[in-house]
């Protein structure tokens, strides 16, 4: 079959491709997001939309300061997990709204998520990794 022939076939193959890479993309994505190394660790500048973490993915520890702003348009949150570290927001962050949390951090891979329900599954997850001072 040709594609030439078929020009429905390769709008569909098209719109999945388009799909795939945008439901994987957000795993290492930065958009512009920064941090700032301190004497301790590192501020970590994190913003959540609908459904994207968007982070560094690597910086120094072992005292990381992470403040999320939610840049979306529906409640979100952040948690930190990996070794014997477990932490999220005490709250939902409000569309709009900051929230700080920090952790002590050995160097390592973390996981990072928005636990709301479906969250996750929708693409806000990523892996991190905190490096040595």
């Amino acid at each position: 079959m040709s594609y030439n022939r078929n020009p429905y076939l390769l709008s569909i193959l098209c719109a999945i491709g388009l799909f795939v890479v945008g439901c994987t993309s957000s795993q290492k994505s930065t958009n512009g997001s920064t941090f700032n190394k301190t004497a301790t660790g590192s501020i970590v500048q994190v913003t959540e939309d609908e459904y994207h973490i968007h982070m560094p993915t690597a910086f120094p520890g072992p005292i990381v300061s992470f403040h999320i702003t939610n840049m979306g348009e529906h409640n979100h949150n952040f948690k930190i997990k990996g070794g014997s570290v477990e932490q999220q927001l005490p709250a939902e962050i409000l569309p709009g709204q900051s929230a700080d949390l920090t952790a002590h951090l050995a160097p390592g891979q973390y996981d990072i998520y928005c636990p709301l329900l479906g969250h996750s599954d929708l693409g806000m997850r990523l892996t991190v990794t905190v490096t040595q001072p």
